[in-house]
């Protein structure tokens, strides 16, 4: 997974079968402009379609594409990457070619190199040729390996351990809850369960038996209101202790993160409750609120989401738990707290949090998605 920043607002993120052009706002979700994968159409958003006289489907087919073309424009003195296009498509808007990316800079050889890593990404991702006007340009090397926090990791309410494995050494992921989870919740119920009881049988007592009630002391007018006033609080219980139940009922106890056929599955028991292709997924979102004013790094609030390609968001966990301490060994504390407010893309070396390193595991595991990191101060 590589991710190169084009301009301000915008960079690219791409592997070995999948190219990406996003946009970037400051404390706004990051939005996929365009997506090439091996082995499916290439995809792109409404405004892209109509800045560029595109189909307005948003996608256009593998066989109706030519070739990736990096050339150097004088009249914009800038590289411009672009894509060729079948006669039929080209025909409908008179031109058969269409940028992507323009890049522009004082010196040229810097977005060259750029632009063209760029350039070869692409075509390798669509699987077709790639073409320059410059000559000289090198394939790119292959990327070092991706350094990972090493399994299992501890989430507060949850734990990401490796699950079954192939011969080719990929496997599963498994992000299960821990039991006490459940044990909170049960305890919550008898708790509620224990004053209802209370407040009901006390009701029940006053309203069917001669019992003197309070003639002062109360902040109600009528002191007959008073075993009333039981009843609904025991009503009230009863729907603590009923959500409670639902909440069991509903929510996963585990997630499993297939990396070869790119899903991910929520399961309850042996009942799978969703599952998500990673065909639909644009990235792997994940938040924390981080204590400002703390003197160790503190995270209150947690979360893991996935950023659908509709613009909505599947969450996959969530820790409201307090973490003190909450860095991974060998990071330093002082740096971290200089670490900006806002939405930033997340690379595999600079996670610091066990809940970050689980995102980066998660992401890979579904094709090497790319990360992005909402951090907020509280």
């Amino acid at each position: 997974m590589t991710r190169i920043a084009v301009s301000e607002n915008a960079l690219v993120d791409y592997s070995s079968e999948r190219w990406r052009l996003i946009k970037v706002e400051d404390r706004a979700a990051p939005k996929l402009v365009l997506e090439a994968k091996r082995d499916a159409p290439l995809r792109f958003d409404a405004y892209f379609a109509a800045s560029r006289d595109l189909p307005e489907s948003g996608e256009i087919l593998r066989a109706d594409l030519g070739q990736v073309v990096l050339g150097w424009s004088n009249e914009s003195e800038s590289w411009q990457l672009g894509l060729t296009l079948s006669p039929e498509i080209s025909l409908a808007r008179s031109s058969r070619w269409f940028e992507i990316l323009r890049f522009t800079h004082p010196d040229p050889a810097i977005h060259e190199e750029k632009a063209s890593r760029l350039g070869q990404a692409l075509a390798q991702a669509l699987d077709i040729p790639f073409a320059s006007t410059e000559a000289g340009i090198q394939a790119e090397p292959e990327p070092e390996p991706i350094p990972l926090v090493d399994l299992p990791l501890h989430l507060g309410m949850w734990r990401l351990q490796p699950g079954d494995e192939r011969s080719d050494g990929e496997g599963e992921l498994r992000l299960l809850r821990e039991t006490r989870w459940l044990h909170v919740r049960l305890r919550q119920i008898a708790w509620h369960g224990l004053w209802l009881l209370i407040y009901l049988g006390v009701s029940i007592a006053t309203l069917t038996h001669e019992l003197g009630l309070p003639i002062a002391g109360t902040l109600i007018p009528n002191p007959a209101w008073l075993p009333w006033l039981g009843l609904v609080v025991a009503a009230l219980l009863a729907l603590a202790i009923a959500r409670q139940i639902v909440i069991i009922l509903r929510e996963p106890d585990a997630l499993l993160i297939n990396p070869w056929e790119r899903t991910v599955g929520a399961w309850r028991g042996s009942k799978q409750l969703w599952k998500v292709k990673a065909g639909s997924v644009q990235s792997v979102y994940v938040s924390e609120v981080v204590k400002k004013r703390a003197r160790r790094p503190t995270i209150v609030h947690g979360e893991i989401n996935l950023h659908l390609l509709d613009g909505s968001f599947r969450s996959l966990l969530i820790d409201r738990e307090k973490i003190l301490d909450a860095l991974l060994p060998g990071n330093d504390p002082a740096a971290e707290k200089k670490r900006p407010e806002g939405v930033l893309a997340l690379e595999p070396a600079e996670a610091t949090t066990a809940l970050q390193a689980a995102a980066i595991h998660i992401a890979l595991g579904l094709g090497e998605l790319p990360v992005w990191y909402d951090r907020r101060l509280r």
